[in-house]
């Protein structure tokens, strides 16, 4: 009777145990096919930006400039593949050969619109601060200088910041970090000039004079804002 009670107990364990394999493989290949998807999404959102990037390169200064809505190159678009990118390197792994397709596609895309940032301010006259951050996956101080830099893009949304992963090669990408000069992470290029190591906040703003005036106007607009407040308080 007992041997009996111990064959039930085993064929009712591999069946559950036998279920739980099945289930979990279901899921995952679920998954995979829902990154998959995501991964041909992410292609297509690149082709197409890179269409929008030779579109604008052929295009006049003043129909960029009078695009009340637009801005020059695709510097939201990149930050939202950025993510998504992001999102499937850490379900997949940083070694995944889609993803690490991905992030080269990704790598050329950034230095196309930084290309066409600095074009535009060459030939239209217009002011445009650019970041190159250079960065790598053996890098202790990195973590730490991209979130002084996400906290500069969410202080100072004019400024177009790149991150360019120099573990991902790309012909391109060495050569721009050759023509930099840059051979150790992190490194910042601001205004074509090189920053190597770790930078705080204040160095990095130090760094961009564009962000005194920002302070200032954005002051003036303060101060415009609550004088008439106080006006009517004082009349009443």
């Amino acid at each position: 009777m007992n041997w009996k009670r111990y064959i039930y107990t085993f064929i009712i364990t591999l069946f559950i145990f036998s279920f739980a394999i099945w289930l979990s493989n279901k899921f995952n290949d679920e998954k995979i096919d829902s990154l998959r998807g995501l991964g041909s999404q992410i292609s297509l959102d690149i082709l197409s930006a890179e269409t929008r990037f030779s579109l604008l390169q052929k295009t006049s200064c003043e129909h960029i400039v009078d695009q009340a809505t637009s801005t020059i190159g695709f510097n939201s678009e990149l930050q939202d593949l950025a993510s998504r990118i992001k999102f499937m390197e850490n379900q997949l792994g940083y070694e995944n050969p889609d993803v690490v397709a991905l992030k080269k596609n990704y790598t050329l895309l950034q230095i196309k619109d930084y290309l066409l940032s600095k074009e535009y301010h060459d030939r239209c006259k217009q002011n445009i601060v650019s970041v190159l951050y250079f960065h790598g996956t053996d890098c202790k101080e990195c973590t730490n200088q991209s979130i002084i830099l996400d906290k500069i893009t969410s202080d100072y949304p004019e400024i177009r910041i790149y991150y360019f992963d120099l573990s991902t090669y790309t012909p391109a990408l060495a050569t721009l970090a050759s023509v930099f000069k840059v051979t150790q992470t992190p490194s910042l290029v601001i205004n074509d000039k090189l920053y190597v190591g770790f930078q705080g906040v204040d160095k990095v703003e130090s760094y961009i004079p564009e962000i005194k005036k920002w302070k200032k106007d954005k002051e003036r607009m303060k101060n415009a804002t609550t004088t008439p407040a106080t006006s009517t308080k004082i009349r009443k």
